[in-house]
């Protein structure tokens, strides 16, 4: 497994987070942080910005994981990753949106890596929450990761055992959490 190298990783997230850069600037740097950080999680290999072919969805982060001993051992051979550095959490529409995505290039899993979290009351399973429940029963898996998660990680083990933990929780609570 390849080292995180932690310095990078947060001067990537502190250039997404700092309202001085332009917002095109902040989210290509929140890209290039989970980019850097998938990619080093052994037997994941990571493609940028993929089109579909009539360029109407584009995909933040393709991941193909060939499931090693040390990797991603629990998810599938390919997911994608969505990034959403939004100064507000992000709300069912999105979340909608990206399960299409998720569904129209034939997935089954599909990253939420959203700066502010999403919109709904996890009790209640609304909004946000509530869609993310609604795709699970059609089969697509979302995994919510946030910024906070992100600048908590010390190592690459760390990051595996994030996305392990979210997607046994997912389907133990039949929505994405933050347990």
């Amino acid at each position: 497994m390849n080292d995180l190298q932690l310095v990078t990783l947060m001067g990537l997230l502190d250039t997404a987070e700092d309202m001085a850069n332009t917002t095109a600037a902040r989210g290509r740097s929140y890209e290039d942080a989970l980019d850097h950080a998938m990619s080093r999680i052994s037997g994941c290999q990571v493609q940028r910005n993929s089109l579909n072919e009539f360029k109407s969805e584009e995909v933040d982060l393709s991941v193909s994981n060939y499931r090693e001993m040390d990797g991603l051992r629990m998810l599938p051979e390919i997911f994608l990753v969505e990034c959403k550095n939004w100064s507000k959490p992000v709300d069912s529409m999105a979340v909608a949106f990206f399960a299409s995505k998720i569904r129209h290039r034939g997935c089954s899993l599909g990253v939420l890596v959203a700066a502010r979290g999403v919109t709904g009351d996890p009790v209640e399973r609304t909004a946000a929450l509530h869609q993310a429940g609604q795709s699970l029963a059609e089969g697509i898996k979302i995994l919510l990761i946030t910024t906070k998660d992100l600048r908590e990680l010390q190592t690459i083990s760390d990051l595996v055992s994030l996305l392990h933990r979210r997607f046994l929780d997912l389907h133990a609570a039949g929505t994405m959490t933050l347990a």
